[in-house]
């Protein structure tokens, strides 16, 4: 299927199924929602113990059978921080090797001109303090491991990437940049930086017609963040506003969400030259990708998803309502869940731990809403 066609149905899709989000720039958000998304996707060598204070959801087992379903267990819970509660949260949420690391708030939005601009909060876990921490940097990523977090300042694009200890809350290194930068991401390895450079404030939005005046992408760097050797690729001016670069799963290459020219999507290896598409991600995939014992793998447009198996490509259950984001062992998937008929202005999707058949759902925060203060994105990593 080529990207016009997927694109055709995924809104004709939408339209049928349930009501379509609503704003500007339909289209583009379908394909690019995942571009601000971050899920570290390799196990970090160094894992943090698990908190006190966290709520071990039960799950009853499910005794239907009547189906060709491979049978799946519940989700283990023993290792499940879940704050059904919260929504942002306010105490570390986890499951096995995955954590939310941290997360931004609201979109708040300004009219500037023939430009719609959205700020936003971050808020980082501070460990000391059991709690997430509102910072004041105007991006954020974690490191694999939540011992590091890269950031930039308040005001983008920024001249400088730090490097932030996450132990004692101080920058312990200061990266200088020649092209200022709107988002950062660590690599899943936790040794690099993919850096997206922008020639203005990057979270910015206009009408068609004044998108050719747009302050867009520049380019990227790639850093090496022990020896702090960078590698620019500049890159054709980009009139999306906000289109960070992101890491493969494996770390050896680089998607641009959002290419002036050819496909949807684009792959560029770590030395800028374009690159195939690695297996199991690309446009109609999701941030989760294969399951880690490779039986299974999660696809998605970025609203709904669901679960198949690889050898036969059978779906496993029924799709669902709600992107999926990562694996956290082999028959455990993270993803947001919809709220179906039950929606609201502040009840629109909820962090979840379910079984591949989605069958086994222990709910780990509480619901967010669709935009303004109520709506946050976080950032996964792995512990």
């Amino acid at each position: 299927m080529n990207p016009d066609q997927l694109l055709r149905d995924t809104l004709r899709e939408w339209s049928e199924e349930t009501p379509a989000p609503v704003g500007p720039d339909l289209a583009g958000r379908a394909l690019r929602r995942r571009s601000r998304r971050r899920t570290a996707t390799v196990t970090a060598a160094a894992a943090l113990a698990l908190l006190a204070g966290g709520v071990a959801v039960p799950v009853v087992a499910d005794a239907r059978h009547g189906d060709s379903t491979p049978s799946v267990a519940a989700p283990r819970t023993d290792d499940v921080l879940a704050r059904e509660d919260e929504s942002p949260p306010r105490h570390l949420v986890a499951a096995g090797d995955l954590a939310v690391s941290a997360y931004r708030t609201g979109g708040t939005r300004e009219n500037s001109g023939p430009y719609a601009r959205f700020s936003y909060d971050w808020y980082l876990y501070d460990a000391g303090k059991r709690r997430y921490e509102k910072t004041s940097w105007g991006d954020v990523d974690v490191a694999p491991g939540m011992k590091r977090a890269a950031v930039l300042e308040r005001t983008l694009p920024a001249p400088r990437v730090g490097i932030l200890d996450l132990t004692t809350g101080k920058v312990v290194r200061w990266i200088p940049l020649d092209h200022e930068a709107g988002g950062v991401s660590w690599s899943p390895d936790g040794e690099r930086l993919a850096v997206t450079t922008y020639s203005g404030y990057p979270d910015i939005e206009a009408a068609p017609a004044d998108r050719d005046t747009l302050p867009g992408r520049t380019g990227y760097y790639v850093i090496d963040v022990a020896s702090g050797n960078k590698r620019y690729r500049p890159l054709p001016a980009s009139i999306e506003g906000r289109t960070d670069v992101r890491w493969s799963r494996d770390g050896t290459r680089l998607a641009d969400p959002a290419p002036t020219h050819g496909p949807y999507l684009a792959w560029y290896d770590l030395q800028g030259r374009p690159a195939r598409t690695p297996p199991y991600e690309g446009i109609g995939t999701s941030d989760a990708g294969r399951s880690p014992d490779g039986r299974y793998y999660a696809t998605g447009d970025g609203r709904t998803g669901e679960v198949k198996e690889v050898r036969t490509r059978r779906t496993v259950g029924d799709g669902f309502t709600g992107a999926p984001l990562a694996w956290t062992g082999d028959d455990r998937l993270l993803r947001w869940e919809g709220c179906g008929d039950d929606c609201a202005d502040d009840r629109y999707e909820r962090l979840v731990l379910t079984d591949p058949a989605g069958r086994k759902a222990v709910p780990l925060t509480g619901w967010r809403a669709y935009e303004g203060r109520g709506m946050w994105e976080p950032v996964i990593t792995r512990r």
